[in-house]
């Protein structure tokens, strides 16, 4: 029952929190279209919002691990991978021209591909080592860069749907909701790996 109770705060902490602090790039990123900024804006402005959503994720995460993880380091190590991979994300469409059919841009794609899926975990696990024998909890990593790539396949479902045509409320509907449903996946994957965090000696 204990083991079920903390699957069932885990799953509800880091789905609002997460929901929430997607909502903020989300918002940010139309709000700048709609202004037509330019990429010297955009580019800034989606990596502080994404480190909002990273420090929503990491305090809801915090209290899913209850007092297992200090929460200010917890938060600000969430917080700081956030912002990386917002940084790494925000690449292809601030640079454009990008030829993807180039073997040399594939390569390029696939490891910062790879440090986008690793920045949060990496720096979270840096925190959890301190507390936990860190051959305990190296599992982190993995789980969690697999429950991301995932959890971010609900942010590129819209794509095939949207347009410029498309109203600015619908806009403002469906990506909170894809980003829900990404939330909801990654605390669901992630869910297991954290109660194993908290059993381990």
């Amino acid at each position: 029952m204990a083991a079920d109770a903390f699957l069932r705060r885990w799953f509800v902490s880091v789905t609002l929190a997460e929901a929430a602090g997607f909502a903020i790039p989300a918002t940010a990123l139309g709000i700048l279209a709609l202004l037509a900024a330019p990429a010297g804006v955009v580019y800034p402005s989606m990596v502080l919002a994404g480190a909002c959503e990273g420090c929503l994720l990491g305090f809801g995460q915090s209290v899913g691990f209850g007092p297992t993880v200090p929460r200010a380091r917890w938060i600000l190590a969430t917080t700081a991978g956030a912002a990386v991979a917002w940084s790494i994300g925000m690449l292809p469409s601030t640079l454009g021209g990008i030829d993807f059919a180039s073997p040399g841009v594939l390569v390029l794609v696939a490891v910062l591909g790879s440090a986008l899926l690793l920045s949060i975990p990496t720096l979270q696990w840096l925190v959890l080592r301190r507390l936990v024998p860190y051959r305990r909890t190296a599992f982190w990593i993995p789980v969690n860069a697999g429950a991301w790539a995932v959890g971010l396949l609900w942010t590129f479902a819209p794509s095939p749907f949207i347009d410029e045509t498309t109203p600015v409320p619908v806009l403002f509907a469906v990506y909170p909701l894809a980003g829900l449903l990404m939330a909801a996946t990654v605390a669901v994957l992630t869910g297991f790996a954290a109660r194993r965090v908290v059993a381990a000696p």
